[in-house]
C-alpha cells in the first residue's frame, strides 16, 4: 500500500512523471498554437526592447514615461532571450519548463501532506492539464507562470521548514520570496504569514529558533530586493518598493464606475470611464509618482464618500476571486470559458473531499492545510482591495489543487478498501 489507506503504486516520487507529462502537453500546445515563436506580447516585452535599445527599463503610459511600471524579472528574462537569440522563443521555452516545474512542486506538496504518492500524482496532473495555466504558459509572454511557481515554492518550502527548521531551509525560503517579489510583489506577504503559522504550530521550545530562522529569511528577502529599491530611489528620489502603478491598480477597483474587474463590459475598460477633463488632468501630472498619487487621491475620496460601496465592492471582488465575475472570459472564446468552468467546479469538489480526508491524517497534515488556507485567504483578501481578474486566481490555484489531489486519492483509497472488504 502507498501511505495510510493509499492505493498500490510504483516506487519513486510523484513529481517526476507529472513534470514530464506537463512538459509534453505544453510542447504539444506550443506546436499547435505556434506559441513558442509567436506568443501574445505584453508591456513586459516593450520594456525588454527598451532596455536593449538603450532607453532603460521604461514604458510609455498615461502620456508619460514610466521607470518603475512593473516588477522587473519578466522583462529582464525577455531581454536576455532577445539578446542571446534574437527571439522570444527561449523565454517561452523557459515558461513551459517553469509551468511544468509547477506541476512537480504541487505534486510534492500534495504527497507530503497526504502521505500518499497517488495524491501527488493527481495534484500534479490537475496542474498539468489546467486550461488557464496552459494558455499562459504557452501562448502569452507573461510573468504569471513564474508568479505561480514562486507562490507554490513558498508553500512547499514552508512545509519543509516546519518539518526541519534548519538555517539552510530558511535561507532558501528567503531566496524564493525575495526573487519571487521581483516577479510579483504580493508574494512578500507569505513570509509573515508563514512565520505566524510556524510559531503557532511548533512547540514553545522551538519558537525562538523559528524567530531566528525567519529573521534570516527576511534578511535574505531584503538583500534580493535592495538593488532594485536602490535603483528606484536614485530615479524617484524617494522609496519605491517595487513599482509605481499601485495607485492605478487601487483606483481601478475603487471608483464610482468600478466593477471589481478591469472591464466594465467587453471592450470597455474601467479606465475609459474617465472624462476628457480628468484624462487631461492626469496627463498634466509631472511623473509616474504624481500620477499614482492622482489615482490614490480619487480612490480614497470615493472610499470616504461611499464607505458602504467600498465594503460591497471589496466583498464582491473577494467573491469574484473565488468564483466568476460577469466580465470573466471576455477576451476568450466562450468554449474556453466553459471548459475552464467545468474544470474549476470539479477541482473545488475534489478539494472539499481532500479537506474531509484530513480527519484521518496526522495533525501535521491538518496544519499544512491551514497554511494553504492562510496563504489563499491572505492573498485573495489583499487582491480584493485592488481589482480581480481570472489570472490572479490561477497564480495561486495550484495550492488549492494540492487539496484536490488528496481528495481524488481519498476516493480511490475508499474504493480500494471497499473492494478489500467485499473480498
Amino acid at each position: 500500500m502507498d501511505g495510510p489507506g493509499g492505493a498500490r503504486l510504483g516506487k519513486g516520487p510523484s513529481w517526476k512523471p507529472v513534470v514530464a507529462i506537463a512538459l509534453a502537453i505544453r510542447l504539444l500546445a506550443a506546436l499547435v498554437t505556434r506559441g513558442l515563436t509567436h506568443p501574445e506580447l505584453n508591456e513586459y516585452d516593450d520594456m525588454a526592447k527598451a532596455m536593449l535599445a538603450g532607453r532603460g527599463f521604461t514604458y510609455p503610459f498615461h502620456g508619460i514615461i514610466y521607470y518603475s511600471y512593473a516588477p522587473p524579472m519578466h522583462s529582464w528574462l525577455s531581454a536576455i532571450s532577445y539578446w542571446t537569440s534574437g527571439s522570444i522563443a527561449p523565454l517561452m521555452l523557459l515558461q513551459m519548463v517553469a509551468g511544468s516545474a509547477l506541476a512537480g512542486v504541487t505534486a510534492a506538496a500534495a504527497e507530503r501532506m497526504f502521505h500518499t504518492r497517488l495524491a501527488g500524482l493527481f495534484a500534479g496532473l490537475l496542474v498539468a492539464v489546467h486550461p488557464g495555466l496552459i494558455v499562459y504558459n504557452v501562448t502569452k509572454s507573461h510573468p504569471m507562470t513564474f508568479d505561480a511557481l514562486f507562490f507554490s515554492l513558498a508553500l512547499l518550502q514552508s512545509f519543509r521548514l516546519r518539518q526541519q527548521p534548519s538555517m539552510r531551509r530558511a535561507v532558501e525560503l528567503g531566496l524564493i520570496v525575495g526573487i519571487g517579489t521581483l516577479s510579483r510583489a504580493t508574494i512578500v506577504i507569505f513570509l509573515p504569514l508563514a512565520a505566524l503559522w510556524l510559531l503557532i504550530s511548533v512547540t514553545p521550545s522551538l519558537r525562538w529558533p523559528v524567530v531566528q530562522r525567519f529573521a534570516v529569511a527576511g534578511l535574505i528577502t531584503v538583500a534580493c530586493l535592495t538593488p532594485w529599491t536602490i535603483r528606484n530611489y536614485r530615479i524617484h528620489h524617494q522609496f519605491v518598493f517595487v513599482l509605481t502603478t499601485d495607485g492605478d491598480d487601487f483606483w481601478r477597483g475603487n471608483n464610482p464606475n468600478a466593477t471589481g474587474h478591469s472591464y466594465i463590459s467587453p471592450g470597455h475598460l474601467v479606465l475609459n470611464s474617465l472624462s476628457a477633463s480628468e484624462l487631461a488632468d492626469l496627463a498634466r501630472q509631472p511623473n509616474e509618482l504624481a500620477q499614482s498619487h492622482w489615482f490614490k487621491t480619487r480612490a480614497y475620496a470615493f472610499i470616504r464618500e461611499h464607505p458602504a460601496s467600498f465594503v460591497r465592492l471589496t466583498a464582491l471582488k473577494f467573491l469574484h476571486f473565488w468564483w466568476f465575475a460577469p466580465q470573466t472570459g471576455v477576451r476568450y472564446p466562450p468554449l474556453w470559458f466553459w471548459i475552464y468552468g467545468i474544470y474549476y467546479v470539479a477541482a473545488l469538489a475534489c478539494a472539499a473531499l481532500g479537506v474531509a480526508a484530513l480527519r484521518r491524517l496526522p495533525r501535521e497534515s491538518v496544519e499544512q492545510a491551514v497554511l494553504i488556507a492562510v496563504f489563499l485567504l491572505g492573498l485573495s483578501a489583499l487582491q480584493s482591495l485592488y481589482y480581480v481578474e481570472g489570472r490572479h486566481r490561477w497564480a495561486v490555484e495550484p495550492m488549492l489543487l494540492v487539496l484536490s489531489g488528496g481528495g481524488l486519492a481519498s476516493v480511490i483509497a475508499r474504493r480500494a478498501r471497499m473492494k478489500a472488504g467485499w473480498a
